[in-house]
């Protein structure tokens, strides 16, 4: 049985045992088509903290089908849009995306007016808080080749980009 299935049924057989509630974090467009990739965690209402194991997971948002349109990310796909790491430090939960190695991202845990749940990435040098990352491929022989990446986020008020040329 999937973990995502257990994990639901566990909460709806028993809230008080185990408050798990879900946070978007952010979501990679592309050129190609219409869909997204988005990142997702579990977390523990109650202790306002990352499930153990897999808490950050990534699905597909098929909007090239409709709007409410899911799907897991497949095997394949994964050696692109996977999670390559996954850490508990303090409140953080530090973050590896396999296309993305070199940049973590950390997502915070603040009880601060109830729980709430933050991802943050360096964007320019600084620390930003995460909305999406836009990719932009062209199609090759065997695989696509990724031309730029840019990396969208909210510094304070103001917006923050960084484009990533390969």
């Amino acid at each position: 049985m999937k973990k995502t299935v257990l994990f639901a049924l566990l909460a709806a057989s028993c809230p008080a045992l185990y408050a798990e509630a879900r946070a978007n974090l952010f979501h990679i467009k592309r050129n190609k088509n219409r869909n997204e990739v988005h990142y997702a965690v579990r977390y523990d209402e109650k202790t306002c903290k990352p499930v153990e194991g897999d808490a950050v997971y990534g699905y597909w948002l098929n909007l090239e089908i409709g709007p409410n349109n899911y799907e897991p990310i497949g095997r394949f796909e994964r050696i692109a849009y996977g999670i390559s790491s996954q850490e508990l430090k303090g409140d953080d939960l530090m973050v590896q995306l396999k296309a993305f190695p070199d940049r973590v991202i950390r997502v915070n845990f603040s009880t601060a007016g109830g729980c709430k749940v933050t991802p943050h990435v360096a964007i320019n040098g600084q620390e930003s808080k995460l909305k999406h990352i836009y990719v932009f491929a062209e199609e090759g022989l065997i695989k696509p080749t990724v031309k730029y990446v840019d990396i969208i986020g909210v510094k304070g008020s103001a917006p923050v980009t960084e484009r990533i040329n390969r």
